[in-house]
């Protein structure tokens, strides 16, 4: 059995890490519930929501963001909120002009193309922000990961939680909470080798197919200064 490949590539960074990370290694029992994900990811033409990222095995770190993608047009933008040294930075991916842009608060912006930001290191997945790359089940090694599929509930809402261990002991353990309702993703988690949980995402005040204005997506603070490299 074969993974169908959604009709739409697109789709925002934190959706492509999400459900890359449970595609890529899914098992048969797994198939049916992310076939639907994708084909009700492949209708949406615009997302917006607020991430929220914790790190560190004491969970200290903690980073918030608006995401904000119109999926169609194939731009989309990140914004973060907090912590304080990173409120108000922007970034900005956006394929028609084939430009990525990294706002900073300091009121300076870089502006290049995309090619140019993935092989400059940015630290930011740029591909990834736009496309979802789903992989066939007869290319994965199902003997290397086994995989857990529950149900449970998460504040309240009925939810799928999908786990993957490697059996090489090389990656830690990841689970993935998708909405059972439209096997949205709502929740991630991961752990080293140690058991130990060293990241959570939390995605929330979804909206989806509300409409997104593209001049906003691409819209700078007047006083910016920008530099292209």
């Amino acid at each position: 059995m074969r993974m169908k490949k959604s009709a739409k590539r697109n789709i925002i960074s934190i959706l492509a890490i999400i459900l890359s990370l449970s595609v890529g290694i899914l098992a048969l029992e797994a198939v049916d519930v992310v076939n639907e994900a994708l084909a009700n990811i492949s209708k949406f033409e615009t997302v917006s929501l607020e991430l929220k990222v914790e790190t560190g095995q004491g969970l200290g770190g903690t980073m918030v963001m608006s995401v904000k993608s119109h999926l169609k047009e194939e731009v989309g933008r990140l914004e973060f909120t907090s912590p304080k040294e990173l409120a108000g930075q922007i970034i900005i991916v956006d394929k028609p002009k084939d430009q990525f842009i990294n706002y900073y608060p300091t009121g300076q912006a870089v502006r290049m193309p995309l090619a140019n930001a993935q092989a400059a290191g940015t630290g930011f997945d740029v591909s990834s922000l736009m496309e979802l790359n789903v992989a066939n089940l007869d290319e994965l090694d199902l003997d290397r990961f086994v995989l857990g599929l529950d149900e449970t509930t998460l504040d309240g809402v009925p939810a799928y939680v999908i786990s993957v261990m490697d059996t090489k002991n090389e990656v830690g353990l990841q689970k993935i909470w998708l909405r059972k309702a439209d096997k949205f993703p709502i929740y991630m988690e991961s752990y080293d080798l140690g058991g130990n949980r060293i990241m959570t995402m939390t995605l929330d005040k979804v909206e989806i197919n509300k409409g997104l204005d593209l001049a906003s997506l691409r819209a700078l603070p007047k006083t910016a200064v920008i530099f292209d490299m």
